[in-house]
């Protein structure tokens, strides 16, 4: 049965979430309310779509979904998910002829809630199908360990249109357009808004944003995914922000040479028997922004605040909100990564209360400054506090 709440913020009140940490440990998801229950025994091969109706069954436990769960703060997106057996478990490569092995929690995204653009899920061979999905936030196991965390975006058809989009994700632009499964674009992003494209079995790229972990017994897995990662539309707007309203599919699929169906054919770990399963999907997630405060509420701060610039990342500009509590004198300066000031955004005397300033990514001189990690710091009355900004033009 298919269950799931949509995330509510009640007017007037400070919203606190349960913040989630990538550590192997469970019991902050416990008060998720966005879930899906799956039934057990239901998982099945990957190689149907086009041939048959619908998938026949699979023997993997390891793949057999038994619960998702979906969450998000104003940075970040979040998954979890419960399996019959172990996730992530694969068969390591040895000279006796043993395959490596791979796994993969998928979480599949209609990141612009527009079933006209990406691609239906039966394509991948999942099953049940939903439609509309544009990109992934995913995880792949390969060869017994964690391989790499990577987006996907499935807006092509065909390589004149994988090639165009080669070109606009050098600048760290998404295209939101129909698109098929099998012509994609995959990437890993780095904590310095640098990224590399990687394909199934490729090299290990531990040090990327998106973060998993599995529980000790293996049954449980949960992954993050930093918003910003999901690149820009050509609006200038971050694909994905709070506000938007998004469909979520939860997948895994692996190769499974470990896998009951293939122990029982005596395979012994030499040949694959691919399985996966897919939850009823998550409609209609609003992701509502969480850090709404009886101060922000009643218009008037009770603080000394400076928030995070939004949006972060960045393309043409980005508003800052500050809150002083008394008139005070401020100083509002951004640098770049050298300690060298890029531009004065305020300096001199302000009234209590809350107020923004924009910062159209330009320097003192009013020309355009390169994409790149900037440092935005504010004093005031012997308070500073520096945040941390990323332009991708």
């Amino acid at each position: 049965m298919l269950r799931y709440l949509i995330g509510l913020i009640l007017p007037f009140m400070v919203y606190s979430q349960t913040p989630i940490a990538i550590d192997g440990l469970f019991d902050d998801w416990l008060a998720v309310t966005t879930y899906v229950d799956d039934p057990a025994n239901d998982e099945h091969d990957t190689d149907w779509y086009g041939r048959l109706p619908a998938p026949v069954s699979r023997q993997y436990s390891d793949v057999d979904i038994l619960q998702v769960k979906f969450t998000h703060d104003d940075t970040a997106l979040y998954g979890y998910v419960k399996s019959r057996g172990v996730i992530g478990r694969t068969s390591v490569k040895t000279a006796e002829g043993v395959r490596d092995g791979r796994f993969y929690f998928i979480i599949t995204i209609d990141v612009d809630n527009d079933d006209a653009t990406g691609y239906p899920l039966q394509e991948g061979n999942y099953w049940p199908n939903s439609t509309g999905y544009d990109m992934n936030m995913e995880v792949e196991f390969y060869n017994g360990s964690f391989n790499t965390g990577h987006y996907i975006l499935h807006s092509f058809i065909g390589e004149q249109e994988l090639a165009q989009g080669r070109a606009e994700l050098a600048q760290h632009l998404i295209r939101l357009a129909p698109g098929n499964y099998d012509d994609y674009l995959q990437w890993v992003v780095f904590p310095d808004s640098t990224f590399t494209y990687v394909s199934d079995r490729g090299p290990a790229y531990e040090n990327g944003i998106i973060k998993a972990a599995v529980s000790p017994d293996g049954h449980e897995a949960e992954m993050k995914a930093p918003m910003w990662g999901f690149f820009n539309r050509f609006d200038g707007e971050p694909v994905i922000q709070p506000g938007r309203v998004i469909d979520i599919s939860f997948s895994l699929e692996g190769s499974g040479e470990l896998s009951e169906g293939a122990l029982a054919l005596g395979y012994g770990g030499k040949k694959s028997l691919w399985g996966s399963d897919t939850a009823e999907p998550i409609q209609g997630y609003i992701l509502s922004k969480q850090t709404t405060t009886v101060a922000e509420q009643a218009g008037r701060p009770d603080q000394w605040q400076l928030e995070q610039n939004f949006p972060n990342p960045f393309n043409a500009s980005t508003q800052l909100v500050y809150y002083l509590p008394q008139a005070s004198q401020v100083h509002l300066a951004v640098y770049n990564q050298q300690g060298r000031q890029v531009v004065l955004l305020k300096s001199g005397m302000e009234s209590g209360g809350s107020h923004s300033v924009v910062w159209h990514a330009t320097d003192e001189s009013n020309d355009p400054v390169p994409s790149g990690v900037y440092f935005i710091r504010m004093v005031s009355n012997a308070q500073q506090r520096t945040i941390k900004s990323v332009l991708v033009r």
